[in-house]
């Protein structure tokens, strides 16, 4: 929308620059660089440029998301691992699990401004841990840093 703008008032500028403020001879040169940027311009398609970049952009966007940490693999790995129907296996699963999603939120601040604003400080982070699940607050924040991104995106 910016880039439309701004595209429309430079189209609007320079001619009326060119008409106003150059002498004959300026503007000659003027419209053979024009000329000359033209029969340059034919030679790579902006279509090929535009489908480049759209490229360029879709596939850092996949990058980041593929990259987000997602801790349900190692949770799968955890409840796998660690055994115990007693009381203390379930303990230590439900730590372990605690303590991946900490990780996980530690690193979206980090990385987010989002979750940073949510979380300023780690007195935050308790607060929300006391009242409700942090695993909870992780898949909410996953979508948060997916959507935001869709939307810097496009």
């Amino acid at each position: 929308m910016y880039f439309s703008y701004y595209y429309k008032s430079l189209l609007t500028c320079v001619p009326s620059c060119c008409r106003l403020f150059l002498s004959d001879e300026q503007k000659r040169l003027f419209e053979k660089l024009s000329m000359y940027c033209d029969k340059y311009a034919e030679q790579i398609p902006v279509t090929f440029v535009l489908g480049f970049y759209v490229t360029l952009v879709v596939n850092r966007w996949w990058n980041q998301f593929v990259n987000l940490p997602w801790p349900d693999r190692l949770m799968f790995l955890i409840s796998s691992c660690v055994h115990g129907k007693d009381e203390y296996g379930r303990l230590l699963r439900r730590t372990l699990v605690r303590y991946v999603n900490l990780t996980s939120l530690l690193i979206f601040r980090s990385v987010s401004t989002a979750v940073c604003k949510r979380f300023p400080t780690m007195d935050h982070v308790v607060e929300a841990g006391e009242n409700q699940t942090v695993w909870g607050l992780i898949t909410v924040l996953c979508l948060v840093i997916f959507v935001k991104s869709l939307y810097v995106m496009f």
